[in-house]
């Protein structure tokens, strides 16, 4: 309060029309002694355009709430840094846990909202020294940063880039409703406009309340006017979701605008004071040229918090060299004004705040060390009462582990103990089965070599039976066959005659018939002609009868031939009766022997299985007196092994209640040093305000004896010049009453 008393005290004093100059001192007067001039700081050198376009090129198009988070969390870049590493401790935490764990933090609230933006996050941290400039220059100069912004926003609009989609829309800007500017704001830079404010002025807003998409584009390229990339500063490429209406090739070739996962920022961001919708900004009015005579504060570009002016309470970023008269003298620039009495005070009061604010900086840096120091050494300590603890259980499994390997090589050992002993049972059981069936086949070959003997001789004589059938068959075969061949013969020698009168009638045909054309041709008249026409009708018929002839004859050897042939079918057919009474004897007789093998064979299989079953019943009787045995041995086993583990589960019972203990113990002492480091924070606290309040009232204390050592300065002004009229009019008297003056009165 004492602060803004001071402010305002100052601003009142400024405000003020500048004292009437004195009335001329005669030439007697000794001249008033010079004031002693305090040291005027250099004024603020602010960056060119093409700076601080370069400075604003990668947020320009932002949404305004994000855009006021950064810059003003960019006055802030220790906080940024350390904000950054515990985001990159704390990976799994989001929205309403991550706003909760942010706000025990002792950061600036745009720091806190901003870790709800990782990539943003990661992109001030990653260009420390360009967070640093940007966090600069808007402390210093808001107002050319702003029409920084502006003039961006005009360019990529122009260019067609910036132009509203799903994500954003972008409408003229207007000042936020119910803003009402600080009236404690820092000293700003005053001089000559940088950048002219745009005739209009475009704001940025997401669609959907709730969620924000924060574009990304290569800010060399999205203006469509070439922009130098700020010195160190490293371009992240955009992801692979753009902005529809352009494709990834478009993306890489001209840097269009593209989104990334959308960011919640409903009510889980908004249990708390710095929220998303705590944000703004204010970029006041268009054309605003003439910095002398200064627009009303609410026209002035600026950060907007909670409706009202964001003030940074910074020391990293401050620039401590000021044009002071600048910032607190609206008149004429080309000096101090006539009073320097007035001017010496302003100055001592500005001197005086800038160490109050300076002192209190100070103060609240220490008491932010303070308390981080007093966190980290609580942090330290519960980190080293949790390694112990840790350290202590490791032992502990350790130690189970190492009983448990213990038992289990026991019952390993155990095991292949009775393992070897049932193999050696085993081998055992085997050599006696091996030896019994030895002695049981040589028991069978004994009986079955009489059987043997007997099949033997049985098969020798049914060979016998079998050849002498096979010798009886072809003799009585042969002279069939003998008789089968002379009567083909002799059909033969019977064609043979009949086939030569047919080749000696046809040789006759041919000879006649050459002959009649011999004696055709040597007759030439009409009447030879007939007779020879009559003579060949004679000849064709008698040959025509000869032919029939033929064919009778034909006719009859072709029966003769087809009664032979069918004579010659009936014995092939007896033949094949013969044969196949053969054949079913003979498969009569291999079926019998085939029966007698199978019938010997199944009495083989079934002695055999006899022999088997009875071993298979000596080996289950062995094998269940083994399992029995094994059954026994387990159960001991086992029993113990259940007498140990019960011991083992009492034994981690107890640790773990010792362990629950420590833990109890631990989270009690974590409470006592909470208790204790809160108790001490809020002592310091409490001291930080008094000593606040202590140079509050001295600061008040000071300004009213600078007040009252002015009105003592203007009360012995006032004397002095009633001194000097007296006097003056004293003299004009001593004057008019010299002697021999003739103008001196009678």
């Amino acid at each position: 309060m004492a602060s803004l008393c001071i402010a305002a005290l100052f601003v009142a004093g400024c405000d003020k029309p500048a004292p009437p100059p004195a009335a001329e001192a005669p030439a007697t007067q000794a001249p008033a002694p010079a004031p002693v001039a305090a040291p005027v700081p250099a004024a603020y050198t602010p960056p060119s355009a093409e700076q601080l376009y370069q400075l604003v090129a990668p947020i320009a198009l932002y949404p305004d709430k994000l855009v006021a988070q950064i810059l003003a969390g960019a006055t802030y870049p220790d906080q940024i840094t350390a904000a950054h590493g515990w985001l990159q401790q704390n990976p799994t935490l989001k929205a309403g846990p991550l706003a909760d764990a942010a706000n025990q933090q002792p950061w600036d609230p745009s720091v806190k909202s901003l870790t709800a933006f990782r990539p943003v996050m990661d992109q001030m941290a990653g260009n420390i020294a360009w967070t640093t400039s940007l966090g600069k220059a808007y402390y210093n100069d808001p107002a050319d940063v702003m029409n920084a912004i502006q003039v961006m926003r005009q360019r990529a609009s122009k260019a067609g880039r910036l132009k509203n989609n799903d994500k954003l829309r972008v409408a003229r800007a207007a000042t936020p409703p119910n803003y009402t500017p600080a009236p404690d704001m820092q000293p700003m830079y005053a001089g000559p406009l940088v950048i002219e404010p745009p005739e209009e002025l475009i704001t940025i807003e997401p669609v959907q309340p709730d969620v924000v998409y924060v574009p990304r584009y290569d800010p060399q390229v999205v203006y469509d006017m070439p922009v130098a990339v700020y010195p160190g500063y490293a371009y992240a490429p955009p992801p692979v979701v753009v902005e529809p209406g352009y494709s990834r090739g478009q993306v890489a070739a001209v840097g269009a605008l593209a989104f990334g996962s959308g960011v919640i920022v409903g009510s889980a961001l908004e249990r708390h004071g710095w929220g998303w919708n705590a944000w703004n900004m204010n970029w006041g009015a268009p054309r605003w040229r003439d910095r002398a005579a200064p627009p009303p504060p609410a026209y002035r570009p600026a950060v907007v918090y909670n409706n009202s002016t964001y003030v940074s309470r910074s020391t990293t970023v401050v620039n401590n060299v000021r044009n002071v008269y600048n910032n607190n003298y609206a008149g004429d620039r080309s000096g101090p004004p006539t009073g320097a009495a007035t001017w010496q005070a302003a100055q001592q009061q500005e001197q005086l705040q800038q160490q109050a604010r300076a002192q209190q900086q100070q103060q609240q840096q220490q008491a932010l060390t303070q308390q981080q120091a007093a966190q980290n050494q609580v942090r330290e300590q519960q980190q080293a009462q949790q390694e112990q603890a840790r350290r202590q259980q490791q032992v502990q499994q350790e130690q189970a582990l190492r009983q448990r390997q213990d038992q289990q090589e026991q019952a390993r050992r155990q095991q292949m103990q009775q393992q070897q002993a049932a193999q050696n049972q085993q081998r055992q059981q085997q050599a006696q089965q091996e030896q019994a069936r030895r002695q049981q086949m040589q028991q069978q070959q004994a009986t079955q070599e009489p059987q043997r003997q007997q099949q033997a001789q049985q098969e020798q004589a049914r060979r016998q039976q079998q050849a002498q059938q096979e010798q009886a068959l072809r003799q009585r075969q042969d002279p069939q066959e003998q008789a089968r061949r002379q009567q083909m013969q002799q059909q033969q020698a019977a064609q043979d005659p009949q086939r030569q009168q047919q080749a000696q009638q046809e040789q006759a045909r041919r000879q006649q018939q050459a002959q009649q054309e011999q004696a055709l041709r040597q007759r030439q008249d009409p009447q030879d002609q007939a007779r020879r026409q009559q003579m060949q009708q004679q000849q064709q018929q008698q040959q025509q009868a000869a032919q029939d002839q033929q064919r009778q004859q034909q006719a009859q050897q072709e029966q003769a031939r087809r009664q032979q042939q069918a004579q010659q079918q009936e014995q092939a057919l007896r033949q094949q009766r013969q044969d196949q009474q053969e054949q079913g004897r003979r498969q009569q007789m291999q079926q019998q022997q085939a029966q007698q093998e199978q019938l010997r064979r199944q009495q083989e299989q079934q002695q055999a299985q006899a022999a088997q079953q009875q071993q298979r019943q000596a080996q289950q009787e062995q094998a269940q007196r083994a399992q029995q045995m094994q059954q026994q041995v387990q159960q001991e086993q086992a029993r113990r092994q259940q007498q140990l583990q019960q011991q083992q589960q009492a034994q981690a019972q107890a640790a773990q209640q010792q362990r629950q203990a420590q833990m109890e113990q631990a989270r009690q002492m974590q409470m006592q040093q909470q208790q204790a480091a809160q108790a001490q924070q809020r002592q310091q606290q409490e001291q930080m305000q008094r000593q606040q309040m202590q140079q509050q009232q001295a600061a008040q204390n000071q300004a009213r004896q600078q007040q009252h050592q002015q009105e003592q300065m203007q009360r012995q002004q006032a004397q002095q010049q009633q001194a000097q009229a007296q006097a003056a009019a004293a003299a004009a008297a001593a004057h008019r009453r010299r002697p021999g003056d003739p103008n001196a009165p009678q």
